[in-house]
């Protein structure tokens, strides 16, 4: 009764007609992606996201993760099922433990929709057992590393963000024609850890240059991601076919805890907890879309914002998101955030 009635008037809304006119749907998830030039304690040598940061037509904000450091295939299932970890036990892998069959998620609905679901990952096609876990929730079909149809080139030991957006056109430019497209795409090169002796930094700390070789070498490569996205977005500039880009962070990096210290102080509340659990998203499309900056909420939150700027029809699951969004705009394993800005931890 209590379910029933939270969930009330959260009705799915009519199936549309399969249309090539739907937009095509790029996902993309940065590995590690962070900017911590946004807690204003440090400032750096080069900005590490001024292309991101120069776009318009886009919806800006920050999403907020369950995990840190690590775990990447949660953050994947927030986003592509809507479910938050706040309510699973802790440490647990969903992919391993809960897909365990036919699983509704935005590839499904997206297929019922008339869209071709597909998903892309440079690394090792068993990482995360999603080579068993994709099918399940619904894609048509997974490339991995070995899979890709362009030329490779690493950053420190890991394909690069430049060759990941590469495949992620090849993909556009193979799909089925008078299809749209769903890609989701997960990224490898800011993998941990930051430790190669012969990588070139070419970011620096201005406020401790060299005190956090880690840190820069991290910084680096995501300066590289924003040279690589900068290729992506102006190739999608220039195609006829409407299509949205999500670009999103699936965890902060796991560095020196000394930067952390630096970068977020010390004080040991939930708000502070909350941040080292923050990651950028940008939502940009190659026509007009309504455009916010600022917009904070927890990634379980993300996809049903997907769909809503994509003028798609949303379940009525997604619905009833968009309004706990309003009420509860953060929801993870460390905490709640209501809609007065007051934070929550874990045990209350």
């Amino acid at each position: 009764e209590t379910v029933s009635a939270i969930v009330s008037g959260a009705k799915a809304d009519p199936l549309p007609a399969v249309s090539a006119q739907h937009p095509n749907i790029l996902a993309i998830m940065n590995e590690s992606w962070a900017d911590f030039e946004d807690f204003g304690n440090i400032t750096l040598s080069e900005s590490t996201m001024d292309y991101i940061k120069s776009l318009d037509n886009a919806v800006v904000g920050h999403a907020y993760t369950s995990v840190f450091g690590a775990g990447t295939s949660t953050s994947e299932f927030e986003f592509l099922t809507g479910d938050s970890m706040a309510f699973l036990p802790s440490g647990s892998i969903p992919y391993q433990q809960y897909i365990l069959g036919a699983s509704d998620s935005l590839a499904t609905l997206l297929k019922g929709y008339g869209y071709e679901a597909r998903a892309f990952h440079p690394g090792e096609k068993t990482s995360w057992q999603r080579n068993i876990a994709y099918p399940r929730l619904g894609f048509d079909s997974f490339k991995c590393g070995d899979d890709m149809d362009v030329p490779q080139t690493d950053e420190h030991g890991y394909v690069s963000d430049d060759s990941d957006f590469r495949q992620v056109i090849w993909e556009f430019e193979h799909k089925q024609e008078g299809t749209p497209l769903f890609l989701f795409n997960v990224t490898i090169q800011n993998h941990g850890g930051y430790e190669d002796e012969d990588y070139e930094t070419t970011v620096q700390v201005n406020e401790a240059s060299g005190e956090y070789p880690q840190a820069e070498q991290y910084l680096s490569l995501t300066k590289k991601s924003d040279e690589a996205l900068e290729y992506l977005i102006d190739y999608f500039s220039q195609v006829e076919e409407p299509t949205l880009i999500l670009l999103f962070g699936d965890h902060q990096p796991q560095v020196a805890s000394n930067f952390y210290t630096d970068v977020l102080g010390t004080a040991p509340d939930t708000a502070l907890a909350q941040k080292k659990q923050m990651v950028p998203f940008v939502l940009w499309a190659n026509y007009d879309i309504p455009e916010a900056q600022g917009v904070e909420l927890s990634l379980n939150y993300l996809s049903a914002l997907l769909m809503d700027t994509a003028n798609l029809p949303m379940t009525g699951y997604q619905k009833y998101l968009a309004r706990l969004w309003k009420a509860a705009p953060v929801i993870n394993t460390v905490g709640i955030r209501d809609a007065g800005g007051n934070w929550y931890g874990e045990n209350e």
